[in-house]
């Protein structure tokens, strides 16, 4: 197997984005990430397919993945590029139509919200939820947030660190 091969799966994120979604079909919010992984952790006699993505508290789908057991990862074809970058740039707390402004049409999958338009969504359960320490990142990731405290603010002057949710694939739907 070539390396190229070997990380596919990065270059999902990477490259050409996805969508995490937390909520109901009634009251959800999505936003647009470019980091996670994939992986597998806590196998208990099987495959535990695990995802693990990365969402800052400043953004609102952070408030919703929080309060949620399952979210979902979508993913979409290059040409819907436009509307990911709709969804990364607009926050839900301006455009409660976030999604439709975008040309997206949300749909309830298991206890959670995709896309019609995503090629691949995945039905995550949540299995991990928890704030990066700023005591526990290394002196070269704590320069990435100080360097723009605008993009990562803690609302009080300085930074704040992601949020990392890891979550089991439950359910896999293809378009």
């Amino acid at each position: 197997m070539k390396f190229d091969e070997v990380f596919k799966g990065y270059d999902k994120f990477n490259k050409d984005w996805a969508l995490a979604s937390a909520g109901s079909i009634e009251d959800f919010n999505g936003c647009t990430i470019g980091w996670g992984s994939l992986g597998s952790i806590w196998d208990s006699g099987g495959i535990r397919r695990i995802i693990t993505i990365y969402i800052h508290p400043a953004r609102l789908t952070c408030k919703y993945l929080l309060e949620n057991d399952y979210f979902t990862i979508s993913f979409f074809d290059k040409a819907d590029k436009e509307k990911l970058a709709y969804m990364g740039s607009h926050s839900g707390r301006d455009d409660k139509n976030k999604a439709e402004t975008a040309g997206l049409s949300p749909i309830k999958i298991g206890d959670s919200v995709g896309y019609e338009e995503a090629s691949l969504t995945l039905l995550v359960k949540k299995h991990y939820q928890g704030q990066f320490s700023k005591d526990g990142l290394s002196d070269e990731i704590k320069n990435y947030y100080s360097k723009s405290p605008e993009v990562y603010p803690d609302f009080d002057g300085g930074w704040q660190a992601h949020y990392v949710f890891v979550g089991e694939i439950v359910e896999i739907k293809e378009n």
